[in-house]
């Protein structure tokens, strides 16, 4: 599929530099499509309720408006060619798209290039899984459906398509809303340099867990400059409170920038075509805001004079405002919660604001290291307790083979800025947060410590700063349990996430780890141990790995002394037989396990095992777990037997 661009524009080129990931991002410019695949055809046309879009009004201002289908359904899309979106979408009383609209009817010429006022741009997301695809084009005709009360037919030129980054998505079930009455509650679409927002509209900013994100990059060197005019469509996401509104003049908005794909669309319009528009929804009442102003974009330290700890912002000047009520005809399902990504840092405040102060993480949780042990010169478990400001049980619940997200930033303090990096890109952007999978086993008990097994990540952060402590303390001692309680090394609880976990049945599995994927069956083999009623199970557990001794000393932490009605086979494959121990005996003495160690890689006839299991579980590096799931399918295991995880 051929590039949309000809290279990135002077903004976007502009972020990279500025952020430190000029040579990583070079030419990913290609990797934005001039065309849709079939794929993200099939996802607008059958996915989504709803699109938000950027749209441009007659002072070249971009506004974030939203299309939807009259009763809320998916289906309000078409796609008659991979460069095409016909869209029927019934549009209320102060959407801005109803600008553009009356412009076109007005017979003002919307070709391409002629200016911004028509171009277009999209994102596509599916609410309950994250997935999201972007588009962007302009606008070649529109008009009414006759009878059909307010619904207009947008006939959409794409041309610039983009699978994009997740992360940050709270997942809504969303269902349809039919029976709505869109009423404009307020408006100010051209405020004076005294005015301020409205309390309301604060409390919606500063409330709202997700916004829309409209700009758009006008080239000022049509000589120089081989891009054109095209605009552009995000999402911005994170816990309540995120955003941040300004106290010093009530109309500044402002919004942290999370490290993601690194392609920095949105900020490189912005900082050429300083504008941007906002769009929040109330997914409860179907209330729409609709925000636009003048924008900037902060890196380094006069981001951090702003919002303390953090390196790259983003602040719009609102200019104009528009609050409709009932508007979107979807809501979220009545009864359901919001799954919050646990990857969404904790809502961190302005200098500005009382809090700026005396940040505190969101549940009040924290990890304390307090001991460690080192298995070899770059693999070690290491053991934290947790602290909570209030007495009595932490309320802090693992399953086994769930992860925990941790926040450093406390202890390590944010990355110093460079303007360049290239060696190390991700740390200009690092928010210091990590999720490692729980080694240790909690069942049914509230924690009050958690073992994490780490490999060391070579030029990781936090990683680095623990094995270094660790060496420090350690005087090349392996297998020796050191107390780290004085290292003073803590870090916030963000929360738990993962769902690779083994449930109460009685099963037989097969486990599949690949190296340091052998953490999530070190804490289902630990909660097997402290289950109250025995369980009945058979458990294959495969572990590839050239570090053979070394795994075997980390699973053997976790092996219960005794079970019954239990069942534990280990196969070990190394290819490596120096590695092999020469007698393994003494790992099998208990009746209910058996160690076997094979000089050689996991075999293609090893899967048809898989078979007689109930479940199979793979962990491990992505390629290691794409050929095992392979594997898998070829010796006929269905899909919905096999979990699988990446690494954590």
């Amino acid at each position: 599929m051929a590039p949309a661009l000809a290279g990135w524009h002077p903004g976007e080129a502009r972020m990279h530099r500025e952020l430190g990931f000029a040579d990583a991002m070079r030419d990913r410019w290609a990797s934005i499509a001039s065309s849709m695949s079939d794929q993200h055809r099939i996802f607008h046309t059958s996915n989504i309720p709803f699109i938000p879009i950027t749209t441009i009004d007659e002072h070249g201002r971009p506004w974030g408006s939203l299309l939807a289908g009259a009763n809320g359904s998916v289906g309000f899309v078409e796609s008659p060619n991979n460069t095409t979106l016909v869209v029927d979408a019934r549009i209320w009383d102060g959407d801005p798209i109803l600008r553009t609209i009356q412009a076109i009817s007005d017979n003002i010429s919307c070709q391409a290039g002629d200016s911004p006022r028509f171009l277009i741009a999209g994102i596509g997301i599916e609410h309950s899984t994250r997935r999201r695809n972007k588009f962007a084009g302009y606008i070649r005709n529109v008009w009414p459906i006759k009878s059909s009360n307010g619904i207009h037919r947008l006939d959409l030129k794409v041309n610039q398509a983009l699978g994009n980054c997740p992360k940050y998505i709270n997942v809504r079930k969303l269902i349809p809303h039919a029976n709505t009455r869109p009423l404009i509650a307020c408006q100010n679409s051209y405020m004076t340099i005294s005015d301020k927002l409205p309390d309301e509209i604060i409390n919606i900013i500063t409330t709202a867990d997700t916004v829309f994100l409209a700009s758009y990059y006008q080239p000022t060197d049509l000589v120089r400059d081989p891009n054109v005019s095209h605009a552009g469509m995000n999402i911005r996401a994170g816990l309540p409170g995120f955003m941040r509104v300004d106290p010093s003049n009530n109309r500044t908005v402002i919004i942290p920038d999370y490290s993601g794909n690194r392609f920095m669309t949105s900020l490189g319009n912005i900082s050429s075509t300083p504008m941007a528009g906002l769009t929040i929804v109330d997914f409860h009442t179907g209330n729409v805001l609709y925000l636009t102003g003048r924008a900037q974009v902060l890196i380094g330290p006069s981001a951090m004079k702003t919002m303390p700890r953090q390196t790259c912002l983003t602040a719009i000047e609102i200019t104009g405002y528009i609050l409709v009520h009932d508007a979107l005809p979807i809501r979220q399902e009545p009864g359901t919660i919001t799954e919050r990504s646990p990857y969404s840092p904790k809502v961190k405040y302005l200098v500005s604001e009382p809090e700026g102060a005396s940040i505190e993480s969101r549940n009040g949780l924290r990890a304390q290291l307090s001991q460690a042990i080192q298995y070899a010169h770059d693999i070690a478990i290491f053991r934290f307790t947790v602290s909570s400001p209030r007495p009595g049980p932490t309320g802090l619940r693992v399953l086994p083979g769930q992860a925990i997200v941790l926040d450093f930033m406390d202890w390590m303090g944010p990355p110093v800025y460079r303007h360049m990096a290239n060696d190390t890109p991700g740390s200009i952007n690092d928010d210091r947060v990590r999720t490692w999978t729980v080694s240790s086993g909690h069942e049914g008990q509230d924690v009050t410590w958690f073992d994490l097994t780490m490999r060391e990540v070579k030029q990781g952060a936090v990683t680095g700063g623990l094995f270094k402590i660790l060496r420090q303390n350690s005087h090349g001692k392996t297998k020796e349990a050191l107390n780290l309680f004085g290292t003073n090394v803590y870090a916030d609880i963000v929360g738990i996430t993962g769902d690779f976990n083994i449930r109460n049945n009685d099963l037989q599995m097969l486990w599949v780890a690949g190296g340091i994927g052998v953490t999530p069956f070190m804490a289902m083999l630990a909660a097997i141990s402290q289950r109250e009623k025995s369980t009945t199970a058979i458990i294959t557990l495969a572990i590839a790995t050239r570090e053979p001794k070394v795994f075997l000393d980390l699973i053997k932490t976790s092996f219960p002394k005794a079970l019954t009605n239990v069942q534990i086979e280990v196969d070990v494959f190394s290819s490596r037989s120096g590695e092999i121990p020469n007698e393994p005996s003494n790992l099998s003495d208990p009746e209910w396990l058996d160690v076997t160690f094979h000089n050689y890689r996991i075999p293609n006839n090893y899967w048809s095992r898989a078979r007689d299991c109930d479940e199979i579980f793979i962990c491990g590096p992505g390629e290691f777990g794409d050929v095992a799931q392979d594997r898998l399918k070829e010796a006929g295991i269905p899909d919905d037997r096999i979990h699988r995880e990446g690494f954590y």
